[in-house]
C-alpha cells in the first residue's frame, strides 16, 4: 500500500484524477448495496413474512449503530484507504453468506449478512465521503459532494435492474434459487468498487487535539445533534423506500420496480447536475426543509399509486428532493464541526442516516403486517414533517451559538 499523505492533497478543480477514482469505487459499491434491495422480495418468495423480511432488511442498523458508538472513534486514527479496506473485509464476508445461506433451510443467516455489511456501510463508506472531501478543493466541498452522490443515485437504480435483468434470463424469474447470479454480480461489484478505492491516493488525516478523539465531543453541540436526528429520519425514509419498493410493486401487480427507480435516480441527478444553479438561487438553510417536504409528498403519492404513472412520478419527486437535500445537510453538519473532525463527523452523519436506513425498515415491516403500505407511507409522510421541525430548532440553536461566540 501506498505511503499515505500527511494531510489534503493539493486540488485546483474538482474533477481531479482522485475524485474520479472515488467516484467509480461509489459507484461499483452502490451497485453491491442496492443488489440487495431485491433481498426482501427473495425472502418473501422463501415464504418470510413482512415482519421477518422488515427485520432481516433493518438489522443493518442495529449493526450501523453498535459499528459507531464501538468503533467511531477511531475513524481519524488510520488513513483513509486503511479504514476503508478493513471494513471492507467485513462487507465481502456478508455478501460470501448471502450465497453460501441460499442452501440452508434456515432465513436466518441472512441477518449476519445485513448486521455484516453494516459494519462497512456505518464505519467504511463514511470515510469514503470524508476522503472526497480531502482530495478536491476546500471552497466547492458542497458542489463536490452534490456530483459525487450521482454515482450512488445512478447505482440505487442500476444495481436492482441489472438483477431483474439477469432473474429475466431464467425460465421462471421468482424461482429463489435465480438470485444466485445477483449475489454472484454484487461480490463482482465489491471488488471493482475497492480496485477503485486501492487506486485512489491515499490521505492522512490531521492528528486530533488531545482529549478531543471521540464522538461525545461533537454530539455535545446541540444543533449537531438536531441535525443528526434529521440525519436519522431522512436515512429512514431512504431505507423504506429502497428496502420495500420491490414488494410493494409486486403487491400492485406490477413487474418492474426499476421504473420506480429510475425515475428517482433521473430527478435526483437533474438536481445535483444543477445545484450550482440552484446553490445561487436558494440558501442551504430553505433547501433542507424543502428536500424534506418533496419526501414527505413523495410517499404520500405512493400510497396512492396504482400503477407505472404515478410509480414513476413519486420516484422522480423523491429523485429531486433527495438529490438537494443529502448533500446539502451533510455540509451544514460539516460547517458545524472543527477542521480535525472531518473523518469523525463523517462517520457519525451517515452513520446516523444508515442506522436510520436500517431502523425504519425494521419497524415497517411489522407495520405493513398490521396495516397496509399505504397507512404506513402516511407515517413516513409525518415523519418528514417532524425532520423540517428537528431542522428549523436547529438552525435557532446555531444562530444562539454563533451570537454567543460574537459576543465579546
Amino acid at each position: 500500500m501506498e505511503q499515505a499523505v500527511p494531510s489534503r492533497p493539493a486540488a485546483e478543480r474538482v474533477l481531479n484524477a482522485n475524485y474520479l477514482k472515488l467516484w467509480f469505487g461509489l459507484l461499483f459499491w452502490m451497485l453491491n448495496m442496492s443488489a440487495f434491495n431485491l433481498l426482501p422480495y427473495y425472502l418473501e418468495l422463501r415464504g418470510a413474512s413482512p415482519d421477518l423480511y422488515g427485520s432481516v432488511a433493518g438489522s443493518m442498523g442495529i449493526s450501523n449503530f453498535f459499528s459507531l458508538v464501538l468503533l467511531g472513534r477511531w475513524a481519524d486514527r488510520w488513513s483513509r484507504k486503511t479504514t476503508v479496506s478493513v471494513y471492507f473485509l467485513a462487507a465481502l464476508a456478508g455478501n460470501l453468506i448471502a450465497i453460501w445461506a441460499m442452501g440452508q433451510p434456515s432465513l436466518y443467516w441472512y441477518y449476519v449478512v445485513r448486521l455484516l455489511q453494516g459494519v462497512f456501510m456505518g464505519l467504511g463508506f463514511p470515510i469514503v465521503f470524508s476522503w472526497t472531501v480531502e482530495v478536491t478543493p476546500a471552497h466547492s466541498k458542497q458542489l463536490a459532494l452534490a456530483w459525487f452522490g450521482i454515482g450512488g443515485i445512478v447505482a440505487n437504480s442500476l444495481g436492482p435492474s441489472l438483477g431483474e435483468l439477469l432473474l429475466s434470463l431464467h425460465v421462471n424469474p421468482d424461482d429463489p434459487h435465480a438470485y444466485l447470479s445477483v449475489w454472484v454480480m454484487a461480490v463482482v461489484c465489491q471488488f471493482a468498487a475497492m480496485a477503485c478505492f486501492w487506486a485512489t491516493e491515499d490521505v492522512s488525516p490531521e492528528p486530533s487535539e488531545p482529549g478531543r478523539g471521540g464522538l461525545l465531543v461533537l454530539m455535545g453541540r446541540f444543533e449537531s445533534l438536531l441535525v443528526l436526528a434529521v440525519a436519522l429520519s431522512f436515512g429512514g425514509m431512504f431505507g423504506a423506500l429502497m428496502s420495500f419498493s420491490k414488494n410493494y410493486t409486486a403487491a400492485l401487480g406490477l413487474g418492474y420496480v426499476s421504473v420506480l427507480l429510475w425515475a428517482y435516480s433521473i430527478g435526483a441527478v437533474l438536481s445535483r447536475v444543477f445545484m450550482a444553479m440552484i446553490m445561487r438561487r436558494i440558501t442551504e438553510r430553505h433547501m433542507i426543509p424543502l428536500g424534506l417536504l418533496g419526501i414527505g409528498g413523495t410517499f404520500l403519492l405512493l400510497g396512492a399509486a396504482h400503477g407505472y404513472g404515478l410509480l414513476a412520478t413519486a420516484g422522480f419527486l423523491y429523485g429531486l428532493s433527495h438529490g438537494i437535500l443529502f448533500p446539502t445537510l451533510y455540509v451544514r453538519f460539516l460547517n458545524f464541526q472543527r477542521p480535525t473532525e472531518t473523518g469523525r463527523a463523517a462517520t457519525l452523519f451517515q452513520g446516523c442516516f444508515s442506522i436510520g436506513w436500517g431502523l425504519v425498515p425494521l419497524a415497517g415491516g411489522s407495520l405493513v403486517r398490521m396495516t397496509n403500505f399505504p397507512s404506513f407511507f402516511s407515517l413516513l409522510a409525518v415523519l418528514a414533517g417532524v425532520g423540517i421541525f428537528l431542522h428549523l430548532l436547529a438552525e435557532q440553536a446555531a444562530t444562539r451559538r454563533l451570537a454567543a461566540t460574537a459576543t465579546p
